[in-house]
């Protein structure tokens, strides 16, 4: 934990199976213990909710929350999800507001790449192609930062090795 400062935030956003949560646990990993929370939008929707993705749910709340507290304690905190701009994006633009540094990543990959990469991963079948497809919502900016774009042609450990370097020297 660092003292007298808050915390640095990384938001890494896109739509499902992009990799954006293997990346979180790489990023986290490059830290020591204690040094970095991750707030996965999933977990706190669907684990600690047991709620869909419906408006007035709480989860916006609770990621808001629990981030930060990570920041007021000078934490590395990584909220992490697919984070539709049109809901999340004032949530985000108050978090980034708390912090002493932000760094905003999303990925952009076509419907047939998120598909692919889902497939690849042990929970493949917990989710249908129908139901990456109905929440797959395509390149969304948030209106109050310029996030740096992830394509296809970047692997989850260049993702993550770009996020640690950013995370490690402040912010914007």
């Amino acid at each position: 934990m660092r003292t007298g400062a808050s915390g640095v935030l990384v938001v890494l956003r896109g739509n499902s199976g992009s990799g954006k949560s293997t990346v979180a646990r790489l990023v986290q990993a490059g830290f020591g213990p204690g040094e970095c929370l991750v707030v996965p939008q999933d977990t706190v929707r669907r684990e600690l909710l047991g709620d869909t993705d419906s408006a007035g749910a709480g989860d916006i709340d609770l990621i808001e929350t629990i981030a930060g507290w990570g920041l007021a304690r000078g934490l590395v905190v990584v909220v992490e999800g697919i984070l539709n701009a049109g809901r999340y994006q004032r949530a985000l633009e108050r978090l980034a507001g708390m912090a002493s540094g932000s760094h905003f990543f999303g990925w952009d990959l076509p419907l047939e790449e998120t598909l692919r990469r889902h497939g690849t991963r042990t929970k493949a079948d917990a989710f249908t192609a129908d139901e990456m497809s109905d929440w797959y919502h395509g390149w969304q900016p948030l209106d109050f930062v310029t996030e740096r774009r992830f394509d296809t042609s970047v692997s989850a450990r260049e993702a993550a090795d770009r996020v640690l370097e950013a995370s490690r020297h402040g912010g914007l």
